[in-house]
Parts: structure tokens; C-alpha cells; sequence
């Protein structure tokens, strides 16, 4: 799950789940060094386009376990030693589960893998101001953060046309967002991820499965066009907020629930 410092982006083993969160396989791809341009909702000043449908299934396929045909929607773990997502039965999936509290960076989940919580949490009145975003350094205005156990570390990522892209994150500023938003010590390593929206006029955090980030950074890479991204893609991102928004408990920066939508996690 991890990235190497710098700025470079993750290899194969996480362009297997970015590829099923888009079209099927042979599609257009946007190009890696199309960067952003200064309109586009992926700059710091410009606004996101409506909202539109952006959800997305995968398709249909085999556990990556023990080869039984898998339900759409389907859970995934995470390979701890290979560091990749896998496709998961039900019955794979139970047998993997984890309590919902995260366990220590020694603990490491136990096992070689670890089930994708499908926990999804918006925060409310998340402490996150202007001046610490700006801290972050990142060129956009979505990033995507969680604890990577095996380097004892959090980690920054922040979604492009080429992919998720890993920047520096200051140890002390990350303490800073724990002290002040103390749910985010609930964060399980390597597999919940604090999601940050920021386009537009939104300010919107949750806390998602990390899979949850990665068919985000699909969507970009399925759907980019020339500089800017074009309309469709800014649609397809808009929905996926939409969906995310349906379908997440409200939870305030200390971990307590103040309102249900779209039913329980």
C-alpha cells in the first residue's frame, strides 16, 4: 500500500483494484503527464462540476483465496506481505474479520491478511484549518491519509490522472490532527484511510476503507481528458462524494455518532 518517498507513484499492486474501478480493461486511459491545470477541480482555487452518477461496480470475478465466485458487491484484504488489495468471498471475509478497534503497529492485524473494514465515517466539525492544509504541500485539493504499520508511519496520498502519489508528511503535523480530532486514533493501519475533500467550497473528511480511496484515484485515470479532465470526470467524482455522503455515519472528531445515514456501521 505503501509508496516510495518523493512523490513517485505505487506500482502494480495497486493499479489492479484502480483498474476494476473503472472501464473494462483496454479502455482509455488519461495520460500519467497530463498534470492538472490551473482550472481544473484538481487546483487549489477552482470549483468541482455538478454532481452527476459516479458510482461503480466491479466486476464480477473469482476470490482471489479460494476461487469461489464472488457477490457484487464484494470486501477485499489486504495482502500484509505481498502489499496488495485482494478480492474476497464472504466466507473469506469472515474468516479474515478483525475487531473494529485498530490494533497496535506490533500486532499488525495478525496473519498474513487483513479484511477491508466497511466502516464509513463524515466527520463532523473536523479541526482541519486552511493554514494546516497548506502544511500538507500536496497540488490538489483531495488527499487521502493512513497508518502504514510495516514503516511505523502515516502516510500521505493524493489522487492524479497517473495514479495515487505519495508525499512527505511531517510526523509532528499528523500528532497535531490526532490531538485535536482524537477519532483518528480509531484509524486501523493499512486499511482505513482518512479521506479529505476539499474541492470547491467543500471541506468534507470521513474516515473510509482504504479501497473506498483507491476507486476514487479509478475514477481519475478512467475518465481524465486532456488538461483539465473534462465534465465527465468531475461528474463521476462528484458522485462518488454523493454515494459517499448517503452512505456514511456522522461522527463527531471524538468518535461519537450524532446521526445515521443510510443505515448503520
Amino acid at each position: 500500500m505503501s509508496a516510495p518517498a518523493g512523490g513517485r507513484v505505487p506500482g502494480d499492486a495497486l493499479r489492479r483494484l484502480i483498474a476494476r474501478a473503472g472501464a473494462a480493461p483496454g479502455g482509455p486511459r488519461p495520460s500519467p503527464s497530463s498534470p492538472p491545470s490551473p482550472s481544473s477541480p484538481l487546483s487549489p482555487l477552482s470549483p468541482l462540476s455538478p454532481s452527476g452518477a459516479g458510482g461503480v461496480a466491479e466486476p464480477e470475478g473469482a476470490c482471489e483465496l479460494c476461487a469461489a465466485p464472488l457477490d457484487a458487491p464484494h470486501r477485499h484484504l489486504l495482502d500484509l506481505a505481498a502489499r496488495e488489495l485482494r478480492c474476497a468471498c464472504r466466507p473469506c471475509s469472515v474468516l479474515f474479520a478483525q475487531p473494529r478497534e485498530a490494533p497496535s503497529a506490533e500486532e499488525g492485524g495478525g496473519g498474513r491478511y487483513r479484511l477491508v473494514p466497511d466502516r464509513r465515517w463524515l466527520l463532523d466539525d473536523f479541526d482541519l484549518d486552511d493554514a494546516t492544509w497548506d502544511e500538507l504541500g500536496i497540488p490538489v485539493r483531495m488527499a487521502f491519509l493512513f497508518h502504514d504499520a510495516a514503516a511505523g508511519r502515516t502516510a500521505l496520498f493524493y489522487p492524479s490522472p497517473g495514479g495515487p502519489v505519495e508525499s512527505p508528511l511531517e510526523p509532528a503535523l499528523w500528532r497535531r490532527l490526532e490531538e485535536a480530532n482524537p477519532v483518528l486514533r480509531r484509524l486501523t493501519p493499512d486499511v482505513e484511510a482518512l479521506l479529505v475533500n476539499r474541492t470547491g467550497a467543500a471541506a468534507e473528511h470521513w474516515i473510509v476503507p482504504v479501497d473506498d480511496c483507491y476507486r476514487l484515484v479509478g475514477l481519475l485515470r478512467t475518465h481524465w481528458k486532456g488538461l483539465a479532465g473534462g465534465p465527465r470526470v468531475w461528474d463521476a467524482v462528484g458522485g462518488f462524494f454523493t454515494e459517499l455522503r448517503q452512505g456514511s455515519a456522522i461522527v463527531t472528531p471524538a468518535g461519537h455518532p450524532t446521526h445515521i445515514r443510510g443505515g448503520t456501521r
